[in-house]
């Protein structure tokens, strides 16, 4: 090593600058390595020569870097004499020698070492980049072969370093820096990459790579935009991960080589990340999509000599170069090895030689799910030959999926052919075999009371002859009115006997809805099993039975059937978005399917099934008939029971229940409250299970397994489940793959499908999907469709209208609705219903309502333009009251607000983010007043989590809904020590009022067993 004489200082160039920076936040050096392979390695003096000469003729080779107090970026030190170290050593690895030498770096500005017939190369990265290091290579060999190098008069890289500087302190470098500071401004909100992770950084990279025959179609391409390859792979690959990202813009950066025609003999960092903002317009063609592009990739080039990232962007901020791409020509010849100094999320490095076209895909370790990145890299290849294929079609036309990767998703997803729709039983048919295998096993129990299958399977069959004598055959429907009970159960079974189909009807609901579904599905007499609400309006001469004891003492024996599998089993009524809901019509074949399929999906013995729905909700179907098949016991909680989480959590460690069904939100209290369960399985479903409460579970539960079901009313009450515990929990818990009797496609806006990891709309097919709509055949045109993909004719496809995408491993992730029908608490609903029936007020000129997220979860907000407006307040109240009236509880908004007219967009349609976005006007803040009022408030503020709440804020406004007023209920309890009815946190709305309640209730003593409308309608609230 040659001794080390006094260096000359300069400043760093805006790339070392860059590079330094993220060494020093990794807390590593950083490297450019080499990898020379000899037949006879040269002698030792021979190599120590040509290094000699190779550093005294670029200063680089000599260049340190070091921090100076006061001073915002390091300098770099180039030392008057050569300063390197060489070793031989044959003993090491490659992999050793690479690491070892990289550390030595911090000693020497150059490192050699000789390892058999092999010779590391090591600098830092700071110093060469890609194109330098190759030629310090070619340069080396040359002088150990004996060759000489000709000689060398041009500018040294400090003198480039010098130039930026000098640039930076002119007027147009100050421009040129207002430029790319503008321009990160305008792309801060960077890109959210389909199912990425939300991770600590990690600096570490995957990679995969997919070698094609794709060069002459790229470099045809390019000569036909009149673009260089290296600008047209940037705009297909930005227009690509715009596609990806649901975005029309967006920042990407190509990595260019920032040498002048002066510095092409020069070694240095002359590479660098130029950020070019590439807009898409989907509709417009590839030619048209260009015009714009050169535009923005002039401008870019045009100040990228005042390009620095540290001034541009800000060391302390996310810098927005999240996705990057370089491109490069021909065979590389040596063995370079340049440490990763940007983790990009995605980053595609392609390399064109003669006709082979090599795709590199890096993206950050653990940010992606396994075998996405492959199956996005598969989708890019079949983008460019889409380009190239036709110039006519608009971006959004290029076909994504290649015919590979198209079969594939068509297998994956569909496991309709796993049950056979033809040996599909009638529904109750499954019953009854379990009946004849376990005649005196309990079927159902009910708060002590129990009856045995023998016992249920007779009194269904007396209940369907005497249905058979009231004119019910095939599709007739008969109306069931009663609270979850054996006797429901009965009448359920008797109608299916008997070759009707069932509507349950929920004494919850508002009268004015029992009524209209009474009357649309033309039911052809009524089975009720408690009395009749007096506003409820019966169709004309509508026969009526009760379960009394002459009628369940006729015949014993099971009536002769005369339906088929595909007549009718049950029709369930959901929300329709004209103001009226709708009737799905179940067959046999649909419910059976459904069924038998739980037997393939889940493996635990089903022995003890607790079923927390309401009757009028599609997942009873689950509850009863899955476990009534399996001759397990179904259990059913009384009506305060069902209702606390606390007294649901006792009753599953009392009766040792082995599954049950759950929303994730009213599932995350029970979980909380169970003390030695010893249950076998839990299904959440009806809503978007958080990831915390499957963390939570396999915290709590790790023996008992956890499953996402999915699936709207359309497909029999289930298309797709997810165990959790089979796979790595990710940020969302996916809704699964197909079920048995199944198939899943995701389609794009074409009907075409989507590619794995792309967003699209889910549409399921099957013999499990429903009929249709019940005397709608518009509507059910409009939604079961002709399954293009189907082999068998007659073949649909249900459109559900949820966004999802698919992963490789076969399974789909929710991410929300097309159009504005929602979930809130389980509950369907679509917003248009309850615009329609505001609408229809006299007095409402327009009606609008939209779904706001707050901290107690989304929360329905009304807004109302009146014709003639008089006391404000009064009228929201009353719109309110008249909603109530008409709707269930979970469909009235939680705020209701008049405005004198409703935000627009520029083509004059109602702007719905706007809307959203507005402030509701709540009362004034009143504090607490005393310890009660501040307890109280206390409680609201952490279970609705707010800052603050007053006396006055009202409960439901704030977005309380029934199942935090059982939390709140709870609370209260504890802190009080006093028992209290769920009805008084209904009665009352504001902690003032709720205090009242509390103190009245405290004084007289009260009990509080009764039940409510509003109280019963929590029923509803827990599906």
């Amino acid at each position: 090593m040659t001794d080390f004489s006094p260096a000359e200082t300069f400043q760093v160039s805006a790339q070392q600058a860059a590079i330094l920076s993220q060494q020093q936040y990794l807390g590593q050096p950083l490297a450019a390595q080499a990898l020379l392979s000899f037949d006879t390695p040269p002698e030792r003096a021979v190599l120590q020569a040509a290094l000699n000469e190779l550093c005294q003729r670029h200063e680089i080779l000599r260049t340190s870097y070091r921090q100076m107090p006061g001073f915002k970026q390091p300098v770099q030190d180039i030392a008057a004499q050569v300063r390197l170290r060489l070793t031989l050593e044959p003993g090491r690895s490659l992999q050793q020698a690479r690491a070892e030498d990289r550390l030595a770096l911090a000693d020497v500005p150059l490192v050699a070492s000789l390892l058999d017939r092999q010779l590391l190369v090591s600098v830092p990265l700071a110093s060469c980049d890609r194109q330098s290091l190759a030629q310090l290579v070619t340069e080396l060999q040359q002088l150990c072969a004996g060759g000489q190098l000709p000689a060398f008069d041009g500018l040294q890289y400090a003198d480039y370093a010098a130039w930026q500087g000098e640039l930076s302190e002119e007027a147009i470098g100050r421009e040129g820096l207002q430029f790319w500071r503008t321009l990160y401004a305008e792309q801060q909100a960077g890109v959210r990459l389909p199912f990425e992770r939300r991770l600590d950084f990690a600096p570490r990279l995957q990679e995969c790579r997919l070698d094609t025959d794709l060069a002459p179609t790229l470099r045809q391409l390019a000569s036909a935009a009149e673009l260089s390859v290296e600008d047209s792979l940037l705009f297909l690959w930005a227009g690509f991960l715009a596609g990806l990202s649901q975005r029309d813009s967006l920042l990407v950066a190509l990595t260019v080589d920032a040498r002048s025609d002066q510095l092409q003999q020069t070694l240095g960092h002359f590479s660098r990340r130029l950020p070019v903002a590439v807009a898409l317009q989907p509709q417009a063609t590839l030619q048209d999509n260009l015009q714009a592009f050169r535009h923005q990739l002039d401008l870019s080039r045009s100040w990228q000599d005042c390009l620095n990232e540290l001034e541009a962007f800000g060391a302390e901020q996310p810098r927005p170069l999240d996705l990057g791409c370089s491109y490069s020509e021909g065979a590389e010849a040596q063995e370079l090895f340049l440490d990763q100094a940007y983790f990009e999320k995605l980053h595609l490095q392609a390399r064109a030689d003669a006709d082979r076209l090599s795709l590199q895909l890096s993206w950050q370790s653990q940010l992606l799910p396994d075998g996405l990145p492959e199956a996005w890299l598969e989708q890019f290849a079949q983008w460019l030959k889409a380009a190239a294929a036709d110039s006519s079609l608009s971006l959004e036309q290029w076909p994504l999926v290649s015919a590979d990767q198209a079969q594939r998703l068509l297998q994956d997803f569909d496991r309709s052919a796993d049950l056979s729709a033809a040996a599909a039983p009638l529904l109750h048919q499954l019953f009854e075999e379990a009946a004849r295998a376990y005649p005196e096993r309990a079927a159902i129990h009910v708060d002590g009371r129990e009856i045995t299958y023998a016992e249920l399977d007779r009194q269904a069959n007396q209940l369907a002859h005497a249905l058979r004598e009231q004119g019910v055959a095939s599709d007739a429907v008969v109306g069931v009115y009663g609270a979850r009970s054996i006797e429901i159960v009965v009448a359920l079974l008797g109608i299916l006997k008997a070759g009707g189909a069932y509507l349950p009807l929920d004494p919850a609901y508002p009268s004015e809805r029992l009524s209209f579904m009474l009357e649309d599905a033309a039911v052809r007499c009524l089975i009720s099993l408690q009395p009749l609400h007096p506003d409820l309006v019966l169709p004309a001469d509508l026969p009526r039975i009760t379960l009394d004891s002459q009628l369940l003492s006729g015949d014993a024996q099971a009536p002769t059937s005369n339906s088929t599998a595909d007549n009718l089993a049950y029709v369930i009524y959901t929300s329709g978005s004209t103001g009226k809901p709708k009737g799905v019509m179940v067959s046999h074949t649909n419910a059976s399917t459904s069924t038998l399929a739980r037997g393939v999906f889940y493996q635990a013995p089903l022995e003890r099934f607790l079923m927390l729905s309401s009757f009028s909700f599609d997942s009873s179907v689950a509850g009863i008939f899955w476990t009534l098949s399996q001759g397990a016991t179904l259990y059913l909680p009384s009506e305060e029971q069902h209702k606390d989480p606390q007294q649901v959590a006792e009753l599953i460690d009392a009766q040792r229940i082995s599954h049950f069904l759950a929303l994730p939100s009213f599932y995350a209290q029970i979980l909380e409250a169970l003390e030695q369960p010893q249950l076998r399985c839990v299904i959440v479903a009806g809503e978007a299970c958080p990831l915390e409460l499957a963390l939570r579970h396999r915290e709590r539960l790790p023996e008992t397994l956890l499953v996402n079901e999915y699936g709207p009313s359309e497909s029999a009450v289930w298309c797709s489940a997810f165990a959790v515990e089979q796979a790595p929990v990710d940020e969302r818990v996916a809704i699964g793959g197909a079920i048995a009797g199944t198939r899943l496609r995701v389609l794009d806006e074409d009907a075409e499908l989507a590619g794995i990891g792309r967003e699209g709309e889910l549409f399921i097919g099957g013999p499990g999907l429903a009929r249709g709509y019940l005397k709608r055949p518009g509507l059910t045109a409009s939604r079961f469709l002709p399954d293009p993909f189907a082999s068998t004719p007659g073949a649909r496809l249900y459109r559900t209208g949820d966004r999802v995408s698919s992963l490789p491993r076969g399974t789909l992730d929710y991410l929300g609705r097309i159009d504005f029908q929602l979930k809130i608490r389980g509950f369907r609903i679509e917003l248009g219903e309850i615009e329609s029936l505001l609408g229809q007020v006299a007095n409402v000129r327009e009606a609008a309502v939209v779904a706001r997220d707050t901290a107690a979860g989304k929360q329905l907000v009304a807004y109302v333009v009146l014709a003639r407006v008089d006391d404000r307040e009064a009228q929201e109240q009353a719109l309110l009251a008249q909603l109530r009236e008409q709707l269930p509880e979970y469909m009235v908004p939680s705020f209701l607000s008049v405005l004198e007219r409703f935000p627009l967009t520029p083509n004059g349609k109602l702007d719905r983010n706007a809307l959203s976005a507005l402030e509701l006007q709540g009362s004034a803040y009143v504090a607490p007043r005393n310890e009660l009022e501040a307890t109280l408030a206390a409680i609201w503020q952490e279970a609705l989590q707010l800052e603050r709440v007053g006396v006055h804020d009202n409960f439901f406004a704030l977005g309380g809904h029934s199942l935090l007023a059982t939390r709140i209920r709870s609370k209260v309890q504890s802190e009080l020590n006093l028992s209290l009815p769920l009805r008084v946190f209904f009665e009352g709305e504001t902690v003032e009022l709720l205090a009242r309640q509390v103190e009245l209730h405290r004084d007289s003593g009260v009990t509080g067993d009764k039940v409510d409308a509003l109280e019963a309608l929590f029923a509803e609230a827990q599906e």
